[in-house]
């Protein structure tokens, strides 16, 4: 009796991780379908593509360690994707640094995981890292050519889950020319390497929204320990406010940053020190926190934020 014991409970504790997989790779599932997207609590990456960034750039341009499909199992429904034109193809950099990812190969991944979890959503966010108004011209396009119509989410500013369950919404930071069809938003404002209450999401038919944007993303040279108690009072501050914000407003709230310069460059003491902060606050927060897009996040983090929605 004793050895039934110990197996059964042996395979219980085994189990523990699959079934926590399958509660993180479709966590949108239990939301009521009334909740105002703007509201939701959703955990993000900042270059969410940076997985592949190879020797000698890791160090100073790799933000993620998860690839796209391992971020979306974790949780992860904000992508960062900064597309490149390079050689007539769209593809993922960070800065300087080659990502080995294609545009329309990240946008598969992330189709897929709907097709098979059709009552999650996303968003992503664009931000071009070469090529010019071309590249933004041509990433609209492609979009439109590799997404059917009715996973393309229809922008307002009140939408709810049950308006984007198995869509992606895109936000582009990048404005297309005069006469290309946007697949959801473009933003107006971002606030750069600050923050910003004054920023909008507008879409081509002119439906817009107020978004409040954190992107302090660095002081610009070594002092570590100044830059990084600013960086996390902006990002505290912008999420205290969020929580008493109009049921309209946009929140995306930046966790990622850096220190330092060219090779002195150092993502991950950020991260460690921002995620660190982070996790400690949501320990006793309740309401919402808007997107949060972060570098090398936890588990332990992902589950926090996703946590903000019970």
């Amino acid at each position: 009796m004793r050895r039934y014991t110990v197996f059964v409970s042996f395979i219980i504790l085994s189990l523990v991780p699959v079934q926590a997989q399958n509660i993180r790779d479709r966590w949108m599932s239990g939301l009521e379908d009334t909740v105002k997207v703007c509201r939701i609590s959703i955990p993000g990456t900042h270059d969410s593509g940076t997985a592949g960034v190879r020797f000698p750039m890791k160090h100073y341009a790799r933000t993620q360690t998860m690839n796209l499909s391992e971020q979306w199992d974790a949780g992860i429904r904000f992508f960062d994707l900064r597309p490149k034109l390079e050689g007539g193809k769209l593809k993922i950099y960070h800065g300087p640094a080659n990502c080995h990812l294609t545009f329309d190969e990240a946008l598969l991944i992330l189709t897929r995981k709907l097709e098979q979890h059709p009552a999650e959503f996303c968003i992503v966010m664009t931000n071009m890292a070469g090529g010019g108004q071309q590249a933004t011209d041509m990433m609209m396009d492609l979009i439109h050519s590799t997404i059917s119509t009715d996973m393309l989410a229809v922008f307002n500013a009140y939408m709810t889950v049950a308006d984007m369950r198995g869509c992606i919404l895109f936000i582009h930071r990048n404005t297309p020319s005069r006469g290309v069809d946007v697949p959801g938003v473009v933003v107006r404002g971002w606030p750069g390497n600050g923050t910003s209450r004054n920023a909008r999401m507008v879409s081509s038919d002119e439906k817009s929204a107020e978004l409040w944007a954190q992107d302090y993303f660095t002081s610009g040279n070594n002092d570590k320990d100044a830059y990084l108690s600013s960086k996390w009072d902006s990002m505290y501050r912008v999420m205290r406010a969020f929580c008493g914000a109009d049921d309209a407003v946009w929140c995306i709230n930046h966790a990622s940053g850096y220190t330092g310069t060219g090779i002195s460059t150092n993502i991950k003491r950020c991260s460690d020190y921002i995620n660190f902060h982070l996790e400690e606050y949501l320990k006793d927060h309740h309401g919402p926190i808007g997107i949060i897009p972060m570098d090398f996040p936890s588990q332990e983090l992902i589950d926090a934020i996703i946590d903000c929605n019970k």
